[in-house]
């Protein structure tokens, strides 16, 4: 408690992030004040701050000088221009990332999950996993798209000392750590993806690779054998510290209680494809660490229902199936998706490409897709790239909504139809959530259907 006790803090951001350590510096006593950008009407959890009596400075990006403050806590989605970085430079105050915060209240143990794509079902699958053990675990971190989402530090201190904090991490968060240290760090990829806001691929590996930064001896590092962006990171010196345990799909087992399982061949109706192996060799890695039995592992991935807006099952209508998901923003994750979707298949994709990726998604297109129906800012590039290689069953569409109506005259029995956007939301969106839930709504609509399968 002592060590927050009359610090003066920032906090950049009333998100839920923001929010969240707000509320816990204030609770130990920091004299807290936060800043946003925002009018306070478009701060849905401000309420929170002003019940707790801690000032809100919104429509203002940050202090005038940031001399005789302690400290600065940064919201994750503070690009690398805002002024607050130069202001804290200029103060020689620390700037910690919400997940920071949180690992220093916790009296849990943390497993973090970061990677570019998979993370979120691997967090999920891991939290489920110790459950089925009948251990206590808490899911939280930059998970999105589920209920009772709860930020790391939240958690933390909610947590008993003999629970587990399940957390899912991003590169953000990550880049503005220094003492943060899970119990077990699980990397499950690094691809190219927020090439926008880090610049370059390797700043964004080495902020991925910050996870691992302070592990001990005693500490385990899970780590994608088959991945050369791990392996880049790892031959930097940067996968040296702790025990390492490798995974990879070419050798799909892992000891288990005694036992050499094949994941590969294990029932796992929730994960699918090449991706879906990646993700349950990781978590049973985990589950290795711990103790599990290969009786739980197996109760665990046959009773998973997967993540919201990730290969998604909607619903099959028609004798054609529609799957969700949303969550696909990049190239490698839409060529993944599309690995694993049932053919043939219509793609409804585009959005915001943030990664100048657009020949690589229009290429993952032309091989899979019997046809493509383009939304989004960028879909019309997209267009023009499948053009370009030749493949004209595309349709430029614009909407979600017409690209959902235009399946309909499209599609025969046996196709699937599958929401793989490759690209972020934010152009139409308000996050990748918003956008699945929208297609499920549309195909519900479209099928007159009450959410139940026909």
């Amino acid at each position: 408690m002592d060590e927050f006790a009359g610090k003066r803090v920032v906090v950049l951001g009333a998100g839920r992030s923001g929010v969240a350590a707000a509320s816990a510096l204030a609770r130990r006593n920091a004299r807290v004040e936060v800043y946003d950008r925002k009018p306070l009407t478009e701060l849905p959890h401000a309420d929170a701050l002003l019940a707790q009596g801690i000032p809100i400075h919104t429509e203002c990006d940050a202090p005038a000088s940031l001399q005789g403050y302690d400290l600065v806590v940064v919201s994750p989605g503070a690009p690398p221009s805002h002024p607050i970085f130069a202001l804290a430079d200029a103060a020689g105050v620390p700037v910690w990332s919400e997940i920071e915060l949180g690992y220093r209240i916790a009296r849990a143990p943390i497993i973090a999950i970061t990677g570019t794509n998979g993370k979120t079902t691997t967090t999920m699958l891991i939290h489920h996993i110790l459950r089925a053990m009948g251990q206590q675990a808490h899911l939280c971190g930059n998970i999105a798209g589920i209920e009772d989402e709860q930020t790391l530090t939240e958690a933390a201190e909610r947590a008993a000392p003999d629970a587990w904090l399940v957390a899912e991490v991003s590169s953000f968060q990550l880049l503005h750590t220094h003492a943060f240290r899970p119990k077990i760090a699980v990397i499950t990829n690094i691809r190219n993806d927020h090439l926008d806001y880090h610049g370059s691929w390797e700043a964004y590996a080495l902020a991925k690779a910050k996870i691992l930064a302070n592990q001990t001896p005693n500490d385990w590092a899970v780590l994608n054998a088959d991945d050369p962006g791990v392996q880049w990171v790892v031959e930097r010196g940067h996968g040296e510290a702790g025990k390492i345990l490798y995974f990879s799909t070419a050798s799909p087992f892992v000891k288990v209680s005694g036992e050499n399982l094949n994941i590969a061949d294990m029932f796992k109706p929730a994960l699918h494809g090449v991706h879906g192996l990646e993700n349950a060799l990781a978590a049973a890695c985990v589950a290795s660490i711990l103790g599990c039995t290969a009786g739980q592992l197996r109760e665990a991935f046959a009773s998973f229902r997967g993540a919201p807006h990730r290969m998604e099952f909607v619903g099959e209508w028609g004798g054609v199936r529609y799957i969700n998901n949303s969550m696909c923003t990049n190239a490698d994750a839409l060529e993944k998706s599309l690995q694993a979707t049932p053919k043939p298949c219509l793609v409804i994709a585009g959005g915001v490409d943030k990664n100048e990726s657009i020949p690589q998604l229009a290429e993952s297109l032309a091989r899979h897709a019997r046809y493509v129906l383009l939304i989004g800012r960028d879909g019309q590039a997209i267009a023009d790239a499948l053009q370009a290689l030749g493949y004209t069953h595309w349709e430029y569409v614009e909407s979600l909504a017409r690209a959902v109506s235009e399946t309909s005259r499209l599609v025969r029995a046996g196709d699937t139809v599958i929401l793989a956007p490759g690209c972020a939301s934010f152009d139409q969106f308000r996050n990748f959530a918003d956008r699945g839930e929208q297609f499920r709504r549309l195909i519900r609509e479209v099928h007159e259907c009450d959410g139940r399968t026909h």
